[in-house]
C-alpha cells in the first residue's frame, strides 16, 4: 500500500471511530479494535491521534469503565455539497440579521464555525452573498392579508440565480393579477417577515424592479452571468417596495 493510501486508510478509519465513539454512551479498546479489524496498539494510536485534534475521549477505570466522549460533545464533521454548505450559511445569516436574542451569540459561533471550514476563494463569495441579504420591517396587516409561502421549486431556482449572479427568466403575478414575463438580475433579497423580495436589474425595462416572491408563479436560471450593480439605488427601493406590494 502506498503512503497516500495509507494515509487515506487512516482517515476513513479515524472517521468511523469517531462515529462508533459518537453512538455509544461507553466502549472498550478490545471492541474497537475488533469492530475496525485493528490491533488495540493501533487503536490507541487512533486515539490518542483524536485526542490531538480536540476530540473529548474520556477513560473511566474500573467495573463497568470504559471509553465515551465528553458529555454534550457532538461530531464535528457533516458532508455537505457547495450548493447545502451555501444553504446553510445563507440561513444562518438571515437568522444572525433578524436578531434573536436567544440564539444570536450561538449563531455567530456557529456562522464562523462553518464558514471557517471553506477555502478562502469560497469564503470571500459567502461574505460577498450576506452582504446582498437585507433586512427590513415587519410586514404589514395588508402585505399579510394576500401572501402566500413561495413554492418551494422556485425558491430553489431563485437562490441558484441569485448566488451565481446568473440571470433568470421569470414568470410573475401582481396584485393586480396581471401575469407577465421578465428577464431579471437577483442583485439583493430583501426581507421584511415573513415576506421576501427579490430586488432586481429587469433587463426588458433596462430599470430596477421589485418582485415579491411569493407571486412568482415560475423561474429558469438562465446561463448568463451579470455582475453587481452599484448598491444605493436597490437598497433605497427596499422599504419603499415593501409598503407598496
Amino acid at each position: 500500500m502506498s503512503s497516500d493510501q495509507s494515509r487515506e486508510s487512516r482517515v476513513l478509519r479515524l472517521d468511523r471511530l469517531k462515529a462508533l465513539l459518537a453512538e455509544r454512551d461507553y466502549t472498550t479498546a478490545a471492541d474497537l479494535a475488533a469492530e475496525l479489524g485493528v490491533s488495540t496498539r493501533t487503536l490507541h494510536r487512533d486515539l490518542a491521534l483524536l485526542r490531538e485534534m480536540g476530540v473529548p475521549i474520556e477513560g473511566d477505570r474500573g467495573t463497568g469503565g470504559g471509553l465515551h466522549l465528553e458529555s454534550g460533545w457532538s461530531l464535528g464533521r457533516v458532508h455537505l455539497n457547495e450548493s447545502e454548505a451555501l444553504g446553510l450559511l445563507l440561513s444562518l445569516t438571515i437568522a444572525e440579521k433578524v436578531g434573536s436574542p436567544l440564539l444570536l451569540d450561538d449563531l455567530r459561533s456557529i456562522t464562523r464555525k462553518v464558514a471557517a471550514a471553506f477555502a478562502p476563494a469560497q469564503a470571500r463569495r459567502i461574505l460577498a452573498l450576506r452582504r446582498r441579504i437585507l433586512i427590513g420591517q415587519t410586514a404589514s396587516v395588508q402585505v399579510l392579508a394576500s401572501y402566500t409561502s413561495p413554492r418551494a421549486a422556485v425558491t430553489k431556482e431563485l437562490l441558484d440565480s441569485f448566488t451565481r449572479c446568473r440571470t433568470a427568466l421569470v414568470r410573475y403575478e401582481d396584485r393586480h393579477s396581471a401575469v407577465t414575463e421578465r428577464e431579471i438580475e437577483i442583485q439583493f433579497l430583501y426581507y421584511n417577515m415573513p415576506v421576501w423580495y427579490a430586488l432586481t436589474w429587469d433587463r426588458l425595462r433596462d430599470a430596477i424592479r421589485s418582485f415579491r416572491i411569493d407571486r412568482i408563479q415560475d423561474i429558469q436560471a438562465l446561463s448568463t452571468e451579470f455582475r453587481l450593480r452599484p448598491p444605493a439605488p436597490f437598497l433605497a427601493a427596499g422599504e419603499e417596495t415593501a409598503r407598496a406590494m
